[in-house]
């Protein structure tokens, strides 16, 4: 009897299974949101939108090709998610204003990616995927810190749960 696997698609599949696991204890955190926080997303996704087709002339007619509608979609999901888990976040995983810098400046990082400009197509498409990038990084790092203090490892709360400490609350209590 022959053993078909070696140490590195043990490696390989360890580490595919962890992912697994932490996307399923995402799904866990979302599902976990009460309604005024998935009421708060919406609302703040379709202000966003507004926003940003405000911002870069699209409610005016300024022409941007579909890039620009792609941006500011995704850009607008985003923000939602965002400031959906700023409001009546878990103890630990409270919402300081640290936790503002990167979101405000993917969206301000969108506008500019998506206004009609004379500038190249590649470095706006450039630019929208680095600002959608910054966003998501910092929507995981939400869910990451609330799905640390919540869920932890196993399922219980995690006590090594990162907190901010330097920082001043967003909605101070």
């Amino acid at each position: 009897m022959t053993n078909n696997t070696t140490p590195e698609s043990d490696v390989r599949r360890d580490a595919s299974d962890a992912t697994a696991g932490r996307l399923r204890q995402f799904r866990l955190v979302l599902r976990s949101w009460s309604r005024q926080r998935v009421a708060t997303a919406f609302v703040a996704a379709v202000v966003a939108a507004i926003f940003l087709t405000g911002a870069n002339g699209m409610i005016a007619g300024g022409g941007t090709g579909w890039t620009g509608y792609v941006l500011v979609g995704a850009g607008s999901i985003l923000a939602g998610f965002l400031a959906g888990s700023y409001v009546n976040a878990p103890i630990g995983a409270a919402s300081t204003l640290c936790d503002l810098r990167w979101p405000v400046l993917g969206l301000f990082g969108a506008v500019w990616a998506s206004s009609a400009r004379e500038e190249l197509p590649s470095a706006q498409v450039a630019a929208g995927l680095l600002s959608l990038g910054v966003m998501a990084w910092a929507l995981h790092g939400r869910l990451e810190l609330e799905r640390k203090v919540t869920l932890g490892r196993g399922g219980s709360p995690d006590a090594d749960a990162d907190t901010c400490t330097d920082c001043r609350p967003m909605f101070p209590a």
